[in-house]
């Protein structure tokens, strides 16, 4: 390879390079995020693993069907550190799409760190109508510190 080869390569490559940004990508505008509600002990739940597609939405009818939610029923969507809760009212910004699915906002996903084809916990209160999703990390965290009250709780006391 010749000066005049290796100067027409390198032309080439600076043509195809992506432009340096000029200044850092804005993050996502927040949500607010708060706790997770309360729910009464006596509540029963029902729980599924789902996976969220491209577009956020997880398809999952036993547990749309099991808090009966309907095509153009409208949703709130409360963001926490580590779920998404979604619960029917009257003047909530989402709406239920024609074919009934759990659809995380980007905006939550971002945050969330959501990809598409990561799994979900869907837990889901009937009596109340809701659905909260967690990040399988989210889980994994809730475990973790679960099993080590567990184990604090077993080492005696001097």
């Amino acid at each position: 390879m010749n000066n005049h080869d290796i100067a027409a390569a390198e032309q080439i490559i600076k043509a195809l390079a992506l432009p340096a940004l000029s200044r850092a990508a804005e993050p996502p505008r927040p949500m607010p995020l708060r706790h997770l509600p309360r729910l009464p002990r006596e509540t029963s739940m029902l729980y599924t693993i789902g996976r969220a597609d491209r577009s956020g939405r997880i398809t999952k009818r036993a547990i749309t069907d099991a808090v009966r939610w309907q095509p153009g029923d409208r949703l709130t969507i409360t963001l926490t550190p580590s779920a998404v809760v979604f619960c029917p009212a009257p003047g909530g910004l989402l709406r239920v799409p024609p074919r009934p699915c759990i659809a995380i906002p980007v905006t939550a996903r971002r945050l969330l760190r959501i990809t598409p084809g990561d799994e979900l916990l869907l837990a889901a209160a009937p009596e109340y109508r809701l659905v909260i999703t967690h990040t399988m990390q989210a889980m994994e965290d809730m475990l973790a510190s679960f099993y080590a009250q567990i184990a604090a709780d077993e080492v005696p006391q001097s």
